[in-house]
């Protein structure tokens, strides 16, 4: 390969020949299970099959049924709804519809999906013990195969989304940061230990394996219209005094509580009462001693759903985010308190990740101090604080999350509502791109440089919205000082508000989210794809092997090797 690589450096094929595989897997599943089972399938494949030509098959398949899934839910949901399609019914809550407009999808590509996961598992281990048998075995290899592995997560995220039939709402994104973020921890790990060990109970075994009884178990159901249509009722004996009330009344109450707590934090103490307060109004709250003495109610609407029956739903407005969280909480109007069957499922797969994104920084602290001062100096130089050093690693990942929540939550365009798939996906590919960069830095044993080129753009944008921000709260305070009236005109984090949250867009600069969401999206995919190309392209000529094929004289080798094994097997059976 003539020319300047892209991305590994002059000395790469050196540091890839020293590159040795340390690695362990503690899973009861895995050893009694699947290796058991994979050390006689092995034995079954043609030699002429490439290893990753195995990897990449078991990605095609559960990427055929990302698509039949989306085809038949692009919103993350099913069901018959107005409320995504009206706008200005879009920040109100229905309690008789459930968010989306399409039809469940067909029970066979539920199980579909069940069958190319657990094939993909399969092939995940197949793949490895194929090289070994080919003598093919090579970091490309373990590239390949961690690579798939990191795309995948962001695939079975969202399918895992799509059949709990989470929405376009808070419960998808929270999912999808989960498995890209933690995967990312888990390579994190690897670099800094130097080897990759999966405890007893991991994702590649009993993950995949819960995913798999997740597609079951709603096909069983009929379909996954069952996870958002029951919930669990909460008793009241349970709830805070707060809670116990109907629900907009509980909606006010909690949202007086959060203000006290929070806008002390956001508005200085010696802001006059009708001043204007910046922070607030960015973050839709109202922090106006009026206001938080009294907040206003949410607003009551009877809404004809549309269908062939009409049927007269009610609608419950808030004023606010906090009102709007609360409300979502209560089954209905009079005020019974539930929590679906699919939040549960998303808080309890939090909790694990959280669990597990915490063993990953105790791991990396425990290998650190393990070193010795040579292994130390060797891997960070004159750094007198390791341990920080390998944490500042991850800013980037965390600076890309926090950011897409950050757009998640002020977005005036409700961005993510209407885009839920594409800002998913945007976000999956940046931080997969971060992890397949620290791959390479592990099989290269060199520093792990995470601040690209890539997340220039994307600090620009966040400075455009940041000034975006100043701007608006500049004309909204020159609107205040030329006295506009503020019972007509309300402003979010003025003297007074008499409409919903939303109303920050009235002051708003212009700015397309949808568009600068298809650029980041754009950016972000040929950011990606030129990655994994190049790193596979460039590998490969390092290593000086072929990518999709066993070489010829490998394949005879294996055929004569198997040939003799035959042979005297033969032997031994006749001695006996």
């Amino acid at each position: 390969m003539a020319g300047k690589q892209k991305y590994l450096p002059h000395d790469a094929k050196e540091k890839l020949d020293q590159y040795v595989y340390k690695g362990q897997d503690k899973s009861y599943i895995y050893k009694n299970f699947w290796r058991p089972l994979i050390t006689k399938l092995v034995n079954y494949l043609p030699v002429w099959l490439a290893p990753n030509v195995i990897t990449i098959s078991a990605l095609v398949g559960v990427c055929v049924v990302h698509v039949l899934l989306s085809y038949s839910m692009p919103s993350f949901a099913v069901g018959n709804t107005f409320v995504k399609e009206s706008p200005e019914l879009r920040h109100e809550v229905n309690y008789d519809a459930s968010y989306g407009e399409y039809l469940p999808p067909p029970r066979y590509v539920l199980l579909l999906a069940a069958f190319t996961l657990f094939l993909y598992q399969l092939l995940d281990n197949l793949d490895g013990h194929q090289a070994r048998r080919t003598g093919t075995s090579s970091p490309l290899g373990l590239l390949m195969d961690h690579g798939c592995d990191a795309f995948n997560c962001i695939i079975g995220g969202l399918n895992l989304c799509m059949t709990l039939a989470t929405g376009p709402s808070w419960k998808t994104f929270l999912v999808l940061t989960n498995t890209v973020v933690v995967f990312f921890l888990n390579t994190w790990e690897e670099y800094y230990r130097g080897e990759l060990v999966l405890p007893v109970i991991n994702g590649p075994n009993e993950g995949i394996l819960i995913a798999i009884s997740f597609y079951l178990f709603t096909a069983w159901q009929g379909g996954p219209q069952w996870w958002s249509a029951n919930a669990i009722e909460i008793p009241a004996k349970w709830l805070p005094a707060v809670l116990r009330q109907p629900a907009p009344q509980a909606a006010a109450a909690v949202e007086k509580v959060v203000l006290e707590k929070i806008c002390p934090w956001l508005t200085r103490p010696d802001r006059s009462a009708g001043e204007f307060s910046a922070l607030p109004f960015f973050f839709n709250l109202n922090c106006t001693p009026s206001y938080m003495a009294q907040p206003q109610l949410p607003t009551r609407r009877e809404v004809n759903t549309g269908e062939a029956s009409p049927v007269m739903s009610t609608v419950w407005r808030g004023n606010s985010p906090v009102q709007q969280a609360v409300l979502r909480l209560f089954g209905s109007s009079e005020g019974t308190l539930r929590m679906k069957y699919n939040t549960v499922a998303v808080w309890v797969m939090t909790v694990m990740a959280v669990v597990t994104a915490a063993s990953h920084v105790c791991e990396v602290y425990r290998a650190i101090r393990k070193l010795t001062p040579e292994e130390r100096k060797e891997k960070f130089g004159r750094r007198r604080f390791p341990f920080l050093h390998s944490l500042s690693r991850v800013i980037p990942t965390i600076a890309v999350t926090l950011l897409s929540v950050l757009w998640f939550v002020t977005s005036q365009e409700d961005i993510f509502r209407r885009h839920p798939r594409l800002f998913c996906w945007t976000v999956g590919l940046l931080v997969t791109k971060l992890t397949i960069h620290l791959m390479v830095a592990h099989l290269l044993s060199q520093p792990y440089q995470p601040f690209r080129k890539t997340f220039i753009p994307i600090t620009v944008f966040a400075g455009h919205i940041l000034l975006t921000y100043f701007h608006n709260v500049s004309r909204a305070r020159k609107e205040m000082i030329r006295g506009m009236s503020l019972a007509e005109e309300t402003i979010i984090g003025g003297s007074h508000s008499n409409l919903p949250y939303s109303s920050y867009a009235q002051y708003a600069y212009d700015m397309d989210e949808e568009m600068v969401l298809y650029e980041f999206f754009f950016l972000s995919l040929v950011s990606f794809v030129h990655l994994a190309y190049y790193v596979v392209r460039e590998t490969a000529h390092a290593l000086s092997v072929s990518v999709f094929t066993v070489p010829k004289d490998k394949q005879l080798a294996l055929l004569a090797k198997e040939k003799e094994r035959k042979a005297q097997r033969k032997a031994q059976q006749k001695k006996g």
